[in-house]
C-alpha cells in the first residue's frame, strides 16, 4: 500500500484555535489531501464556535467517549464543505481526527462529490470508503491521534489510486487558488493554462462543487481571519490588502455576506474562544 508518511507533515501547526490544531501536508499534487487536523473537545464544557465557510470536505474519524473517558464509539464521517458559516457544538470529550481532501478529486477518488455533503451536520462516509478505511477504524479504538492520521493517510491515498489527476485543468486551477489564498484572477489562470475561461469555469464548478468566484471568496475570508488571529490588535487595512480585497470596506462586506459578522466582531469571537479553551485545558 502506498503510504503518505506523517514525516511529510509540517512539524509546526499552521493553525491553532482552542481545541483545534491543523498541520499542512508538504505540497504534493499527487496527494488527495492537503491538511491534517484534530479537534478535541473539553470533557466537561466544550465551547461552541463558528466555522468559516470553505469548499473542502474532510474525511474524519469521530471518536466519542463514555463518562469514564473510555472510547465508546468510532465512525468515519465527512465534514463539509460548508458554503455558509455555521456553529459547531461538540459533545463533551468528542474527538475528530481528519484529513482535508482536495475537492476537485473528491468524487473520483472517494465517491464524495462536494455538492452532496453540504448539509449543516457531518454525514456518515460512503460505505465503500468506510470499508477502504477499515484499518483506520480498527486502530481508532485505542491508537493515538497521529497514528490514526498515519494509517488514514495511507488508506486514503491507496483508495485514490490513479484517480488523482493533478494535471487536469480544474485541479491545477484549484491548487493555484489555494496556494495564493484566492488572490489570483481566474481569467489569469485560464490564460496561463491556455484554455477557454468559460470551459475552465464549467469544469471547475462540476468538480469542485461551486463557482470559482465563491471558492476564491472563501479562501480570501479564511486568509484574512487567520491573519487577524495572530494578534490582539490587527491592522485591518493591511489584512484586507494582503488577503486580496480591494479595500477594507470590501472585506467588511464580504464578511457580513458570508459569515454574518464584521471582521472585528468575528475576531473578538475567535479570541474569546481561544482564551476559554486554553483556560479550560483543552489539548
Amino acid at each position: 500500500m502506498e503510504s503518505a508518511d506523517t514525516d511529510r507533515l509540517e512539524s509546526a501547526p499552521c493553525h491553532v484555535l482552542g481545541q483545534y490544531r491543523a498541520w499542512r501536508w508538504r505540497s504534493d499534487p499527487a496527494l488527495a489531501f492537503d491538511l491534517a487536523w484534530i479537534s478535541l473537545a473539553h470533557a466537561e464544557r466544550p465551547a461552541a464556535h463558528r466555522l468559516l465557510p470553505h469548499g473542502e470536505p474532510s474525511v474524519a474519524v469521530l471518536r466519542r467517549r463514555d463518562r469514564h473517558g473510555d472510547i465508546a464509539a468510532v465512525k468515519l464521517i465527512i465534514c463539509g464543505p460548508y458554503r455558509e458559516a455555521r456553529h459547531y457544538q461538540p459533545a463533551p470529550g468528542e474527538e475528530l481526527i481528519a484529513l482535508r481532501i482536495k475537492p476537485e478529486t473528491a468524487a473520483a477518488a472517494f465517491g464524495v462529490a462536494p455538492r452532496d455533503y453540504e448539509a449543516p451536520d457531518a454525514i456518515e462516509a460512503p460505505a465503500a470508503l468506510t470499508e477502504a478505511c477499515s484499518q483506520t477504524l480498527a486502530a481508532a479504538h485505542s491508537a493515538a491521534a497521529f497514528d490514526i492520521i498515519r494509517i488514514l493517510s495511507a488508506e486514503l491515498q491507496h483508495c485514490a489510486g490513479q484517480q488523482v489527476r493533478s494535471n487536469a485543468p480544474e485541479a491545477i486551477a484549484a491548487e493555484w487558488m489555494r496556494r495564493t489564498d484566492g488572490r489570483v484572477r481566474f481569467s489569469a489562470i485560464a490564460a496561463k493554462l491556455e484554455v477557454s475561461e468559460r470551459h475552465l469555469r464549467r469544469r471547475f464548478s462540476d468538480h469542485v462543487g461551486c463557482a470559482p468566484k465563491t471558492y476564491a471568496r472563501h479562501l480570501q475570508i479564511t486568509a484574512a481571519a487567520l491573519a487577524a488571529e495572530r494578534t490582539a490588535n490587527p491592522d485591518w487595512a493591511q489584512i484586507a490588502l494582503d488577503a486580496g480585497f480591494h479595500d477594507q470596506p470590501h472585506m467588511i462586506n464580504a464578511f457580513r455576506e458570508e459569515i454574518g459578522s464584521t471582521p472585528q466582531a468575528f475576531h473578538r469571537e475567535r479570541r474569546a474562544l481561544s482564551g476559554f479553551c486554553n483556560t479550560e485545558g483543552a489539548q
